[in-house]
């Protein structure tokens, strides 16, 4: 019997300051996609990645009314022209054919590949400003959003807002990267 409470005397003493430490511990989530779509850093991104993506589309746009004018040419003198010509012209028609789309998948992989750069990029600085955040503030654990499986989260921990002001004011004091 003495064992017994022994035992539950020790259990307390070792469970009340366990259970009291973890009451105390600061946990928060954020929600990466919105600093990305929100932050003044990557806003400028999208309108970079949206200025090149439409001189790509400028430079497609004229590749493909040349192909149209071609097409139209190749139909209108169809009936006109010599079989050989007329091969000739379809032979010449087909290879513009595959060199636009060819552009175009170099164009989009292009823009994929910059796109996925620019995000790498700007989630590094993200998270070495959450991190400086999380020293500071003494957060035991800061969980993103989405990527953590993360259902629901009281809006009193979420501190999204918060690391969207910090980035921008760290990427305000430091010298832009291209």
């Amino acid at each position: 019997m003495k064992k017994i409470v022994f035992c539950i005397i020790i259990a307390l003493f070792i469970c009340v300051p366990l259970a009291a430490k973890c009451q105390s511990l600061n946990i928060a989530y954020v929600d990466l996609q919105r600093v990305m779509l929100e932050s003044d850093k990557g806003k400028e991104i999208r309108k970079t990645l949206t200025g090149e993506a439409e001189k790509l589309k400028k430079n497609l746009d004229e590749r493909q009314s040349e192909l149209q004018k071609l097409k139209d040419t190749l139909e209108k003198q169809g009936a006109t022209i010599t079989p050989e010509a007329r091969a000739d012209k379809e032979k010449q028609y087909q290879s513009k054919l595959k060199d636009y789309q060819r552009l175009v998948n170099d164009y989009q992989g292009e823009l994929q590949q910059k796109d996925m750069d620019f995000t790498q990029r700007i989630l590094k600085e993200i998270e070495e400003v959450i991190k400086g955040l999380g020293d500071r503030e003494k957060y035991a654990l800061i969980l993103e959003r989405s990527q953590s499986g993360v259902l629901y989260g009281s809006p009193a921990i979420d501190i999204t807002g918060k690391v969207i002001t910090l980035f921008n004011e760290t990427s305000k004091r430091a010298p832009a990267k291209k």
